[in-house]
């Protein structure tokens, strides 16, 4: 994780001790943006608003999920963005940008999000 956000903590003792497909899963604050390499999920957090270009550049030719909480995080070249519209989480997904890094959203993840964003719509935009 990189920035300031509320809920950071209590991700991390929910996660305590579980583990995905055998493997553990570890919430980490990182300080150096050449540490983020080393994650497969980057949870952003809007504090680091300004630095959007410069954190995802760092990760330009690695597979890790880029997460982020503003409505620009995809346009800066996010995977996923998270928002809270009428007290529901939403999410939005740019194929785009998760396709760069080598990753695949399953369809039925595309499914429930809010907007998908493909290669035509990135054209458009």
């Amino acid at each position: 994780m990189r920035g300031d956000f509320a809920f950071g903590t209590s991700l991390a003792e929910l996660t305590r001790g579980v583990s995905v497909h055998g493997r553990s899963v570890e919430v980490r604050w990182v300080r150096k943006d050449e540490d983020l390499r080393s994650c497969h999920i980057v949870f952003v957090s809007h504090s680091e608003a300004k630095r959007y270009a410069k954190l995802l550049e760092s990760l330009d030719g690695t597979s890790v999920l880029t997460v982020g909480e503003t409505p620009d995080f995809l346009a800066a070249g996010g995977a996923v963005a998270f928002s809270v519209q009428s007290d529901a989480l939403q999410f939005e997904v740019d194929l785009v940008h998760a396709n760069k890094a080598h990753l695949r959203i399953s369809s039925r993840l595309l499914a429930l999000a809010r907007r998908v964003v493909t290669r035509v719509e990135a054209a458009k935009g």
